[in-house]
């Protein structure tokens, strides 16, 4: 990445970019491209002394490569050379594409990242806008890339480096706030804790694309639905930087890492990492019946149910309500709240409905410690949970106030009413004991 190198890594990537109007006539000429650059590079630089043997590069797909011997220095340079078709032509490379140029991308279908070299300008200008202090971390972070993952592991299908450097971005911005005067040693062992939960990680950014479009959000949710870790290219959304590589090696050469000494302070202190979540929060926005829309950031991995607890919406969900979401084209799906929006597959904003319930009778079991067999009990969906355990209590003959109900783990307050919890009909509640203190 421009910007971000290191004084001994001689490698050197450059585009070439085509004169063709659309992705498909570039992708049906690329080969050819290469072969014709292939042969001229061959026929003019003729001095095998400076010069090594030029391939196409299977772990950059559609590229050539081969290595040059500088006449000013002894160091080797890698060169990298990719084709693409201009998709930004004159557009300003600090400014977001229009969303057609995304749309068009989607709708050519390529193989994720087959067309990313048309976006380096937008990755150049990405890099260029960080402070300089984060760019010394991401070669921080790059040089441990190089000296203490590859070099150790040669014939691993590794992550590229662009994927470590993404990850050390986010972990900047979500873990200080995107502030500029950052501890360097805690902003290294943060990647290095974010490397270790790899399988937690679902990233993507809207400087460049919008999430207002259709298309594209559509396009960019089904992303983040994939196999973990999802680190999709800021200016790419085709492009999962992170997938079908070995990021469990990844994960152990930075569990060595952390117990190194650089990782410890002086006092031989773990040195502590940042508050880095693995996913971005979502914005929620809430949609009722009556009155004014509500919108609120929510972490998806967190029980829907946290969301009650909001001083925006505690008074809402006092009410019995239903939380509706509808994918679009799809039916109207209730969401459970004691399940998370991951467990959804949602994972980028989101818009909820809160729908009155109808008062009905519904039948619910409780599973006893004392009984195999489950009770069934007969209640109003708006009862408290206060008169299901007097109703349990009568019926098993058990003392009031020695036991209470619980539902996916969670103990149930008597003053709430079921709604709250979102228990509706044939849900299984569990009665405990009270442990004496």
């Amino acid at each position: 990445m421009n910007g971000t190198m290191l004084k001994y890594e001689g490698e050197v990537h450059a585009v070439v970019f085509l004169s063709c109007y659309n992705y498909s006539v570039e992708a049906s000429y690329h080969h050819d491209m290469l072969m014709l650059m292939k042969e001229k590079l061959q026929h003019y630089w003729k001095n095998p002394a400076y010069i090594s043997e030029i391939c196409m590069d299977l772990e950059v797909p559609g590229s050539l490569c081969f290595t040059i011997q500088s006449k000013v220095t002894s160091e080797p340079i890698d060169v990298v050379i990719l084709t693409a078709y201009d998709a930004l032509g004159s557009s300003h490379p600090t400014c977001p594409p229009p969303p057609e140029t995304y749309m068009e991308l989607i709708g050519a279908n390529g193989f994720p990242g087959q067309f990313s070299p048309s976006f380096i300008k937008l990755r150049k200008s990405f890099i260029k806008s960080l402070p300089t202090k984060l760019k010394n971390l991401l070669r921080l972070v790059k040089h441990w890339y190089l000296q203490h993952l590859k070099f150790y592991c040669p014939k691993t299908p590794l992550p590229p480096v662009y994927a470590l450097e993404l990850l050390t971005v986010y972990a900047w911005e979500t873990g200080t706030f995107q502030t500029e005067n950052f501890n360097m040693a805690r902003g290294f062992v943060s990647v290095m804790k974010l490397l270790q939960d790899h399988k937690d990680i679902r990233i993507y950014w809207t400087e460049y694309y919008s999430l207002q479009d259709r298309v594209i959000t559509n396009f960019v949710k089904q992303q983040l639905k994939r196999k973990r870790p999802v680190i999709l290219d800021p200016v790419d959304p085709t492009h999962n930087v992170g997938e079908g590589k070995r990021w469990d090696v990844v994960a152990q050469r930075a569990a060595q890492c952390l117990k190194k000494i650089c990782c410890f302070d002086k006092y031989n202190c773990p040195i502590p990492a940042w508050n880095v979540k693995r996913v971005r929060s979502i914005q929620v926005t809430v949609k009722r019946q009556k009155g004014n829309n509500l919108t609120i950031w929510a972490d998806p991995f967190e029980p829907i149910q946290q969301m009650k607890n909001h001083p925006k919406l505690t008074t809402l969900f006092r009410h019995q309500h239903y939380v509706f979401y509808q994918e679009p084209g799809s039916e109207q799906d209730i969401l459970r709240c004691h399940l998370t929006f991951a467990d959804y597959r949602i994972f980028s904003d989101v818009r909820i409905c809160l729908v009155e319930r109808v008062n009905c009778m519904i039948q619910l079991c409780v599973n006893c410690s004392r009984n195999r067999i489950p009770e069934h009990y007969s209640v109003d969906s708006n009862d408290l949970v206060g008169t299901l355990m007097s109703m349990i209590e009568e019926r098993e003959g058990l003392l009031p106030g020695r036991y209470t109900l619980m539902f996916q783990g969670q103990h149930l307050h008597v003053e709430h009413p079921l709604g709250y919890y979102d228990i509706q009909k044939d849900d299984t509640l569990v009665l405990s004991e009270i442990e004496p203190y």
